[in-house]
């Protein structure tokens, strides 16, 4: 009787100690959940490390020659395009950026025939990492078409779902330079 009861509370100890273990393990697991930090994604439109909100054509430009680019005619008013090269950025070879009677950007397109399958698929991908879950359609395995917009007035759009693919940085709110409410008159006299 004393094998069989000795028996008996070895085997209790082992399932207990087995139950202690798969506790403590379970327990460390949620709290490295807990303390993982939550993916941080970008607040507002950005390009080329600039925000898209209140960017003026002074500042962008500077910035774009900063990187050796300058833009090529476009002959309209309020619009200019640059090239990125014979291989571009993940295949993406054209911008054009269209400012507003203030000269602030209200769009920027990145756009360009992509046949590389993995560029493609970087550009959807890249954006996703940045911005989050689109808050309109979808990216799957970076292609896709997607809309994030963004609280300050910004959005972002991609057309990703054949060779032809468009990035679209847009200031829904572009800023606009404010009238002083005074009047010229030194201007109005010499108008006479």
């Amino acid at each position: 009787m004393n094998t069989w009861f000795f028996y008996r509370t070895l085997c209790c100890l082992s399932i207990m100690s087995f139950a202690f273990v798969s506790i403590t393990v379970n327990a460390e697991e949620v709290e490295l959940g807990k303390t993982a930090p939550p993916p941080s994604y970008a607040k507002s439109a950005e390009l080329f490390g600039l925000l898209i909100n209140d960017l003026s054509q002074e500042e962008f430009e500077k910035h774009l020659r900063s990187m050796g680019m300058s833009p090529y005619p476009s002959y309209q008013a309020g619009k200019a395009n640059y090239s990125l090269g014979d291989k571009g950025i993940l295949g993406i070879r054209q911008i054009s950026v269209h400012y507003n009677n203030y000269n602030f950007v209200e769009r920027i397109e990145l756009h360009g025939m992509v046949e590389n399958v993995k560029q493609r698929s970087s550009l959807g991908n890249l954006l996703f990492k940045k911005y989050g879950p689109p808050m309109a359609g979808f990216v799957k395995d970076g292609f896709g078409r997607a809309q994030w917009r963004f609280a300050d007035g910004t959005l972002v759009e991609l057309h990703n779902t054949t060779y032809e693919v468009s990035i679209s940085y847009r200031d829904l709110i572009p800023k606009r330079k404010s009238v002083s409410g005074e009047i010229n008159v030194q201007a109005l006299k010499d108008r006479l």
